[in-house]
């Protein structure tokens, strides 16, 4: 990949501040609502899969989370579930099809119709916009709630046809099936009308992270950064670091491809996340939860270059396709930035051990791990109101509790190679991967900024519009407006 043609990258952030000097852009909201604490709970560590009827199992029983619900029977209510494409495996699974993380979908499901005296529904629409918006402005009371793609999901909420989620009692954001970095990122001026969390373990697989070849590792003579991820130390440099000088060029013609073996493999569908990873995500928020735009110009400037230097040198390989994960699969790559479902599909199959690192920090002093994920979000469209609208948060948030302690272990251990408990590291890693996924705010929305990195190939005429367009309204009803200035 080539970053820049014709100008340096600081002359072009100098006329980056003029223009954002000269066109300050303004947000505006309505009055802030008081919610619930959207802070992660303390220990949140799921506890690995134990044989039944065992001390062990009564030790986790004892362990486990309460979602702090009553136990209430709705009657035989069909709870009905809406997505538009085949992806409803997720979430919810009508039967049992012999794999483990679908089969433990199918436990979860049959959890909830037993626990609540339910029948949950699928219900499948077609892939777009068109069908839930058409249900939803007749007043259809066709759902309880529904899935659909980023692209699809983020507009309806634009156009205000979803519930405001932070005004749904039995919402506990202070659980760690809510993911703390995700409410703030999907969260605008005090509510949220679309979600990724764990009702539905999609956004997990769709999660980036870092695959490392133990194996390749172990020939170049280099300790896993596991104890560097633990004291926080896993940064952008350390990663740099970590893959210089790790390629070689094997066939001896002078150049790094996909015959070759090299330090760090990554394709197209990354720049963005990576960007969320190293916390520049240009919007931020003021105390009332407004977004206003924060684009700092010196850590993009570091950013930007130390991904040039990266890029530019024979330690990184672009195949061509989304995440690299051919190469990685064929045990030709130290390093790979991929998909959480990488693993879950494919790797599993390859005949050396890899394991799991956190997306990097910028440096030591940025707070948290960060590690951006695309998703099917969910929402409850807004003709679910009153006694329904309790129904429907009882059994979503009961369903995402019980997902996240009993779907995720078994996710976990199907993108290993080994059990939970044969394999502490990776078990650790993919924990913090987990707790620390979120959606980009611009990229969700579509805002200008959203992809840094993969637009500095034609700098100006990339941002140029974004400045001049980016005038952000929100009033009570709609939650979002774009106004051209």
């Amino acid at each position: 990949m080539q970053i820049l043609w014709g100008f340096t990258v600081k002359k072009a952030f100098h006329i980056l501040l003029i223009l954002m000097l000269l066109l300050p852009i303004v947000v505006s909201c309505g009055e802030s609502k008081e919610n619930k604490d959207p802070s992660p709970a303390g220990d949140t560590t799921i506890t690995p899969s134990v044989e039944p009827g065992t001390s062990e199992e009564t030790e986790q029983e004892d362990t486990l989370l309460s979602d702090g619900l009553p136990d209430t029977d709705f009657g035989g209510y069909e709870f009905r579930v809406a997505y538009g494409s085949d992806d409803v495996n997720y979430s919810v699974a009508e039967d049992y099809t012999g794999t483990p993380v679908v089969d433990a979908v199918r436990d979860s499901t049959l959890y909830l119709e037993n626990r609540f005296n339910i029948h949950v529904t699928p219900i499948l629409y077609e892939n777009s916009r068109t069908p839930y918006t058409a249900s939803i402005t007749a007043g259809d009371d066709a759902f309880d709630i529904m899935f659909a793609a980023d692209w699809a999901a983020y507009p309806m909420a634009k156009d205000g046809l979803f519930a405001d989620m932070f005004t749904v009692e039995q919402f506990d954001f202070s659980k760690p099936w809510w993911p703390s970095i995700m409410l703030e990122n999907l969260s605008v001026c005090g509510s949220m009308y679309c979600s990724s969390n764990y009702i539905s373990y999609m956004g997990l697989d769709w999660t980036r992270a870092l695959f490392i070849n133990k194996d390749y590792a172990d020939r170049l003579n280099l300790p896993l950064p596991y104890d560097i991820v633990r004291e926080g130390a896993w940064t952008l440099d350390a990663m740099i670091a970590y893959v210089t000088g790790a390629s070689s060029d094997l066939n001896g013609d002078g150049r790094i491809d996909a015959s070759d073996e090299v330090g760090f493999v990554t394709g197209s569908q990354t720049w963005y996340c990576l960007q969320e990873a190293v916390d520049i995500p240009v919007y931020r928020r003021d105390a009332d939860n407004v977004p206003y735009l924060d684009f700092d110009i010196e850590r993009v400037d570091t950013y930007v270059n130390k991904m040039r230097s990266l890029i530019s040198s024979p330690d990184f390989l672009n195949p061509g396709d989304f995440f690299g994960a051919g190469v990685f699969q064929a045990g030709k790559a130290l390093l790979c930035y991929g998909q959480l479902a990488n693993a879950y599909a494919s790797f599993r199959e390859t005949d050396f051990s890899y394991g799991f690192l956190p997306s990097p920090k910028f440096d030591e002093s940025q707070k948290s791990y960060i590690n951006c994920c695309t998703d099917r979000p969910w929402a409850i469209p807004i003709t679910v109101t009153g006694d329904q609208l309790d129904l429907v948060g009882t059994i979503c948030e009961a369903h995402s509790c019980h997902n996240y302690q009993n779907v995720l272990p078994v996710y976990f251990e199907m993108t290993m190679k080994s059990r939970l408990a044969d394999a502490p590291d990776d078990a650790e890693m993919l924990q913090i991967i987990a707790d620390t996924r979120t959606t980009s705010f611009s990229f969700a929305y579509e805002l200008p900024y959203k992809n840094i990195l993969g637009d500095l190939g034609n700098l100006i005429p990339a941002f140029l519009p974004g400045i001049v367009g980016c005038f952000v309204s929100f009033h009570t009803r709609s939650p979002f407006l774009f106004f051209r200035i």
